[in-house]
């Protein structure tokens, strides 16, 4: 039976299996805040009726989902709380088949006797790109944090631009330095939009090259073959890369992700 006696950081810990220092971490994070905290001592103390909401953090976080994210799902009503758990559960399934074939990759290559050419199987296109106008934000992160960073940032900067957003048009990532384990860019994330009043930067009309990714490269470091293979195409003969390679996220189920570079070629005279 449900007592509406408080507990003692100490008893809250043993009734719902989570360390001291993790309730004062959701603390911290405004997750799960105590019932009291004595003015006087700073001891903290819990509700028994609080002890569900503890429990349902510790496992979304065993689930792999961030602190943020955790608190947008528990403070949501019923019918958003759904559509939230649905669309993380979602992007974990597709996060796991990448990664299962990044394994089958690995296993693949370590079985050869020699390594495979950086566009094998690759086919690489070019097309001419229309002027766009677009929000962005630039940011340092590492290949660890890059695919919540784009996410997280991509929404802010969507929901900044608001009805502006250009949804016939692809998220573009801006790589204008490296992204590796150690390097961290920076990475320019534009989000397309309809009304320059709004926009952030206007990229000219131009040409590139591009390849579409196989869904189980698209992440660090199998993706870098994608980068290569346009890298050489805008090098080869008359033509020079101009400005930084990107990638391209089209939406669809999956995603499709490409990688582009930008080229020129000289004007015949």
């Amino acid at each position: 039976m449900t007592t509406t006696a408080r507990l003692s950081i100490g008893e809250f810990s043993r009734l719902t299996w989570l360390s001291a220092k993790a309730l004062r971490l959701y603390e911290r994070r405004g997750l799960l805040l105590p019932d009291l905290v004595d003015e006087y001592t700073g001891y903290r103390y819990y509700r028994e009726a609080q002890a569900q909401r503890a429990r349902s953090i510790a496992l979304l976080r065993r689930a792999g989902m961030p602190l943020d994210r955790i608190g947008a799902v528990l403070d949501a009503d019923d019918g958003d709380r759904s559509a939230l758990l649905d669309e993380y559960r979602a992007k974990t399934i597709h996060g796991h088949e990448r990664n299962l074939a990044l394994l089958d990759n690995v296993a693949i290559a370590l079985g050869a006797e020699s390594p495979p050419m950086a566009d094998a199987g690759l086919e690489v296109f070019s097309r001419e790109v229309a002027k766009q106008a677009f929000v962005a934000r630039t940011l340092h992160t590492t290949a660890a944090e890059l695919p919540a960073h784009i996410e997280e940032t991509a929404r802010a900067m969507a929901q900044r631009a608001g009805q502006a957003v250009d949804r016939s048009q692809p998220l573009v990532v801006v790589y204008h330095g490296e992204v590796g384990w150690e390097s961290d860019g920076p990475v320019e994330v534009r989000v397309p939009v309809a009304d320059g009043a709004v926009a952030d930067g206007v990229e000219p009309a131009g040409s590139e090259f591009f390849v579409d990714v196989p869904f189980g490269e698209v992440q660090f470091p199998t993706v870098l073959r994608s980068f290569d293979a346009v890298r050489e195409a805008a090098s080869r003969g008359v033509c020079r890369p101009t400005g930084s390679p990107r990638e391209v996220y089209r939406d669809g189920d999956p995603f499709r992700c490409q990688v582009a570079q930008r080229y020129s070629k000289p004007i015949l005279q």
